[in-house]
């Protein structure tokens, strides 16, 4: 019998909740009709609020305290790149290389580019560009922020010290990013055509391992968002300096929605493009997400983005899975943790299609504040007069959670405070069900070994 292939899709930023196979009203004609030769699971986790560690607990299948590669309390994500270079763990695509497959990997997330670590052990792996910049382009870019924060104030800065040759330049080569970008319809579409594209005119020997993220659903997610640095938006509204209007936030939504559709559209032409070529029936794909999206949902703290918390908007995201030769598996009745996906890929290859996804306790954390803020205040995206160490402690602190049943209980991990306590999503008085939270407090407890995390 010959090893299936297998493809592994991650649709950056997608929470659950909006797609129309979980109850969503997003529709996604293409990804319902992918469901009739592959397995719903219904609730997953993921491991982390943004892309690295999730990414890295993906391909190592474990948890960030144990890969290590995280944000910090007093850093943000200042030293993570340094920290994907210092793991020298096995991984997932290792371990497939190994058994003789070739293993070749897209992104349009700069995150996970050639150079940044995440490319070892690929046999090939390209990047595009989710703005449509080829590398003169971003190199460019690059090269005029030291002008000024965005293209205005670069462009602005360029006339008054009256370098205009150099803003002739810059000129050109922005207006022909962003006559690109209105071509194609950015920012709804951010390079999943390009992916696509390339991979029905390339040829794979087999059996291949094809890992692909698309950026389709991250921000910017509406016109209003362009040219404002996506960080800048989140941190001067949680600081209260510059609230998101609803309006503004409306836009975004929809925007966010249609993105879903975009992405339903290039994926259903793989799906073509894979049984056109007699490759469907044994290439195992895996369908999910790194993590979700908060748009500013009636929350203690509203929120427009990702990372720093652990809203269910955030960490619960779709999961498909289509075995080799469309098998219908027994999905267990408890909460799938994405950690497990390098469990059942090696399982799955070894002929097992049992469920290697569900756990009885599934776990999520976030260590401080998604950013490093000492950076974004240098490079003058944000202002210096905001009280970052306040909003660490009211906000950006550690945080643990754990899933169990229908249960959802998220701790403080500066204070060992109950942040969150629900059943299916409702939130509960932990004084009426006081024996479940003391055993989830334990499983925290029994998870987080000897990290300095207070329960």
């Amino acid at each position: 019998m010959n090893p299936p292939n297998i493809i592994f899709i991650v649709f950056d930023t997608l929470r659950r909740d909006i797609c129309s196979i979980y109850g969503g009203d997003v529709k996604t004609p293409n990804i319902e009709e992918f469901l009739k030769d592959s397995n719903i699971f219904p609730r997953a986790v993921s491991s982390s609020p943004w892309t690295v560690p999730s990414h890295m607990s993906f391909f190592t299948g474990l948890y960030a305290r144990e890969h290590g590669v995280h944000e910090d309390l007093e850093h943000g994500d200042g030293r993570v790149l340094d920290k994907i270079y210092e793991y020298n763990g096995d991984n997932i695509i290792s371990y497939l290389k190994q058994k003789g497959y070739l293993t070749i990997g897209y992104s349009t997330n700069p995150w996970l580019s050639p150079g940044t670590g995440f490319d070892r052990n690929f046999s090939s792996f390209t990047f595009f560009s989710s703005e449509y910049m080829n590398l003169e382009e971003m190199n460019a870019v690059n090269e005029y922020k030291r002008y000024g924060k965005n293209r205005y104030e670069a462009a602005k800065n360029l006339i008054l010290s009256g370098n205009f040759q150099e803003f002739l330049k810059y000129y050109r080569i922005h207006k022909r990013i962003i006559k690109r970008k209105r071509e194609v319809g950015y920012p709804f579409i951010k390079g999943s055509d390009l992916i696509f594209d390339h991979i029905m005119n390339s040829s794979y020997e087999e059996p291949f391992f094809i890992f692909i993220n698309l950026m389709e659903s991250h921000e910017p997610s509406a016109l209003w968002e362009l040219d404002i640095d996506d960080r800048k938006i989140k941190y001067l509204d949680l600081s209260g300096r510059e609230i998101i209007s609803e309006k503004k936030m409306e836009r975004t939504r929809n925007g966010y929605k249609r993105s879903l559709e975009i992405l339903d559209f290039q994926f259903g032409r793989l799906i073509k493009y894979l049984k056109k070529m007699k490759l469907y029936d044994n290439t195992m794909i895996i369908v999910t997400s790194d993590h979700g999206q908060a748009l500013k949902e009636k929350r203690k703290i509203p929120y427009y983005g990702h990372g720093n918390f652990l809203y269910d908007e955030i960490i619960e995201v779709p999961l498909i899975i289509k075995f080799n030769n469309n098998v219908k598996i027994n999905i267990k009745n408890w909460n799938q943790s994405l950690v497990n996906i390098p469990e059942q890929i090696k399982n799955s290859i070894e002929g097992s299609m049992d469920d290697y996804m569900t756990s009885e306790y599934v776990f999520s954390e976030s260590f401080g504040p998604v950013h490093d803020f000492e950076t974004l205040i240098k490079e003058g995206i944000l202002p210096s007069d905001i009280n970052f160490s306040l909003m660490n402690e009211k906000m950006f602190y550690p945080k643990k959670a754990v899933y169990w049943k229908n249960y959802k209980l998220v701790l403080n991990g500066l204070t060992g405070e109950l942040d969150e306590f629900t059943e299916n999503g409702k939130s509960q008085d932990p004084n009426e069900k006081k024996e479940i939270v003391e055993n989830l407090k334990e499983q925290i407890y029994i998870f987080k070994g000897q990290e300095s995390f207070r329960v």
